[in-house]
């Protein structure tokens, strides 16, 4: 099909739709969980912890454990994989499929069914991804995991690895997918900037040894504070 304006904007409906239906959400039904909203976390392995806010497969998991963690987070990783492999086959070598994996993201993380409360957008940037670039996918995690492991932090090695798609995809030149790449990380850095400030003040203050502080690895993300409810 011919790309056009039009197929554009009706890539960025669809996107958005769809990116609202929270995976997290259909398995708190299914869990009978209730107010997802705001789930304490611990950021790294000196027991740092913050209030973090959004419905997401972590704080599903944080509550029901990773069998429904893991079931949230695929509901939402098809829910970008589809539309993109669809707008992919539809649209070669055209924006749509970029136009629809970002606003998926959009729809995640303010989801139009669910007052605009949603997730960080892991979970489907995972999903579209694996169709637009997965080489991207495996850069961005390696590349994080391996300056976390240097600088010995887990939520850099973790977590931080979305940075890696802005230089995989200014090399690859695609204007598309930068824009996508760029709209990913200032979602998922806006919506945990609470968590990614935390870790930084923490990451900051820990004088712990460099062989401590990689142990951190076998143990991180500990989804829920110790204490908390």
């Amino acid at each position: 099909m011919e790309s056009s304006f039009a197929t554009l904007a009706a890539a960025a409906l669809a996107g958005y739709l769809l990116g609202s239906l929270s995976g997290t959400r259909v398995v708190a039904r299914w869990t009978g969980t209730s107010d997802l909203s705001t789930t304490v976390v611990v950021v790294d392995g000196t027991g740092t912890s913050v209030e973090s806010h959004g419905v997401s497969p972590s704080s599903m998991q944080a509550r029901e454990g990773a069998r429904a963690g893991l079931l949230a987070a695929g509901i939402d990783i098809v829910k970008a994989l589809l539309p993109t492999l669809a707008a992919a086959l539809l649209f070669p070598d055209s924006g749509e499929a970029a136009v629809v994996a970002t606003f998926v993201l959009v729809g995640h993380a303010y989801p139009l069914y669910h007052h605009f409360v949603g997730g960080f957008g892991i979970s489907p940037l995972l999903g579209s991804l694996v169709v637009l670039d997965w080489r991207a996918l495996i850069f961005a995690i390696v590349l994080f995991g391996l300056i976390g492991l240097i600088v010995g932090n887990a939520y850099i090695g973790i977590e931080s690895w979305p940075l890696g798609l802005l230089p995989w995809f200014a090399w690859q030149g695609s204007e598309w997918l930068l824009a996508y790449a760029v709209v990913a990380n200032v979602i998922y850095w806006w919506r945990s900037r609470r968590e990614a400030l935390a870790a930084l003040r923490s990451f900051r203050r820990d004088r712990r040894p460099w062989r401590q502080r990689v142990a951190d690895f076998k143990k991180y993300p500990d989804p829920e504070a110790p204490g908390s409810t």
